[in-house]
């Protein structure tokens, strides 16, 4: 009599081909997946500013806000295009871009507002990080985390381009490069 436990069926060649491909192809599959959901643009954030017009910051400080103040400063800007920038100074990549913006802050001075936005960081780090890069365009402090998100903003840097009709009209998650920051502003000037 024989043990059927120790009966085995036979492995076809069929079968072992197919299983050997198996794992690549999954993780082919996996990596297509992740990549096109990495480089898809991020859905549009339905952002309108309102309420009552207020004055930017002045050079060199940062002003705690509430959502509807930080509204009240786009409005103040109607007419000229507003690029916000949402950062943290704990944010590696924000460390990088930020002196980009100050140089797009020179060059485009009275044409384009930047607006940085600290957000999850402390009052304190935030100052300190102007100071250290001799930051002089305006900048608010998000205290309550409710500009973030209200904009939606789920990465650090965030920037966000607002027209001179104070629509958005592009998001850039991530660090922004120099040559992109240059376009966005571009466009938004026309």
């Amino acid at each position: 009599m024989s043990d059927l436990s120790d009966e085995r069926p036979a492995s076809s060649p069929a079968r072992s081909r197919l299983r050997r491909w198996m794992t690549p192809i999954a993780m082919i599959t996996l990596a297509v997946v992740v990549g096109i959901a990495a480089l898809r643009e991020p859905s549009k954030v339905d952002f309108e500013a309102s309420g009552r017009p207020l004055p930017l910051p002045a050079q060199g400080q940062i002003l705690a806000v509430s959502e509807q103040e930080f509204e009240g400063m786009l409005v103040g800007q109607l007419g000229t295009p507003v690029i916000v920038n949402i950062w943290a100074s704990w944010c590696a990549p924000c460390r990088t871009e930020m002196p980009l913006l100050q140089r797009a802050a020179q060059t485009y001075d009275d044409r384009v507002v930047i607006l940085g936005v600290a957000s999850n960081d402390s009052p304190e780090a935030a100052q300190e990080f102007l100071d250290d890069f001799g930051l002089t365009y305006p900048n608010v402090f998000d205290a309550t985390g409710k500009v973030r998100a209200e904009l939606a903003a789920t990465t650090y840097p965030t920037t966000y381009v607002f027209g001179a009709d104070g629509r958005l009209q592009v998001t850039v998650t991530g660090g922004i490069s120099e040559q992109r920051l240059a376009a966005v502003i571009e466009n938004a000037l026309q």
